[in-house]
């Protein structure tokens, strides 16, 4: 992988920037027995905005907005994991994303289960921006968890900060209609709970279903370049923020192909003239979620998983319906 396909750049730009922040920040990760904050959280976003307040003598406004930033730079440094979706996989989603009813059956803790502290999720849904950080936000003063996502920009320069409360024994469609209600509250604007499904709630919503896809048990996940496991000895290696310490993963390979031949199935039968009686044009049914627990009572573990779209009259000749499943 290049480096300029990786938000190294970023990285190392903070590090130019404060050269001691990455340090700080490590210090006051080894505090946490003191303080006390959740394990899925690897830091509070608080630590870096005490540290850019009394250390780099950041305005608060400032560092308010750089705190974010920063935490996911120094939380995604120590494992370098990228997951590159397969582009008609992440529209596949984004058009789920529509749909936030589903949501309203998936329970909170889901998120909790990221595969890494801080994930970067490669994925141009959106132009102008190339991916972004996904964590778990732990506020010690307040004491209630977020679901932190920093959309980074192609470019890798600057990043966007976006957040969903997470309130415990909730759904997530509950999650959203909270963090909505919240920040138009604080804003003195009016919003309803359809508001959550418009625009405003555009940049957190996909990203929400790309993280959903990557918990799920049938998540189509694949190496791209095997890395070379570590010994033990090596465990507190420098790390040298550099391209060959990231793991590239690829997400969706194989279903990516078959929507696009669904894809192309649609536009070839779109061109010819429809009679009556002849065969169907092609057509999907959404994909979604469904979940269910397994395990003994108190050893009990959460099950999510995708059922992929179902693709219909894909073949002009036969009537056959045919349904993707992915494949571990």
């Amino acid at each position: 992988m290049k480096d300029r396909e990786t938000p190294l750049r970023l990285v190392r730009l903070w590090a130019k920037l404060a050269p001691d922040a990455f340090a700080t920040l490590d210090m006051l990760a080894s505090t946490k027995d003191q303080i006390g904050w959740p394990d899925y959280c690897p830091l509070p976003i608080g630590a870096a905005f005490t540290y850019l307040v009394e250390r780099q003598g950041t305005t608060l406004e400032e560092a308010a907005v750089g705190a974010a930033e920063l935490t996911a730079c120094w939380t995604w440094r120590k494992n370098k994991v990228i997951y590159r979706f397969d582009n008609d996989l992440a529209n596949v989603l984004n058009e789920q994303a529509k749909d936030m009813g589903e949501l309203d059956i998936l329970p909170t803790e889901l998120l909790t289960h990221l595969p890494y502290p801080c994930i970067y999720v490669q994925t141009h849904i959106f132009d102008g921006l190339d991916g972004f950080w996904a964590w778990i936000e732990y506020d010690v003063n307040e004491q209630h968890l977020e679901f932190r996502i920093q959309w980074v920009n192609m470019e890798k320069t600057h990043s966007l900060p976006y957040s969903l409360h997470l309130l415990p024994g909730k759904t997530l469609q509950e999650c959203i209609l909270d963090t909505f209600t919240f920040a138009a509250k604080h804003s003195g604007a009016e919003i309803i709970p359809q508001a959550a499904q418009k625009d405003d709630a555009a940049p957190i919503l996909p990203a929400l279903q790309l993280v959903l896809y990557l918990l799920s048990q049938n998540a189509e996940v694949d190496e791209v370049v095997p890395m070379t496991i570590k010994k033990e000895k090596d465990r507190y290696q420098i790390i040298h923020d550099k391209a060959g310490e990231v793991r590239e993963l690829s997400v969706g390979v194989r279903i990516g192909a078959a929507i696009r031949k669904y894809n192309r199935a649609v536009e070839t039968t779109g061109r010819k003239v429809q009679k009556p009686g002849t065969t169907k044009r092609p057509h999907s049914r959404r994909g979604h979620w469904h979940h269910y627990w397994t395990g003994t009572q108190g050893n009990r573990k959460l099950i999510l998983k995708w059922t992929a779209p179902t693709f219909i009259h894909m073949d002009a000749k036969s009537e056959d319906d045919v349904v993707i499943f992915p494949v571990d």
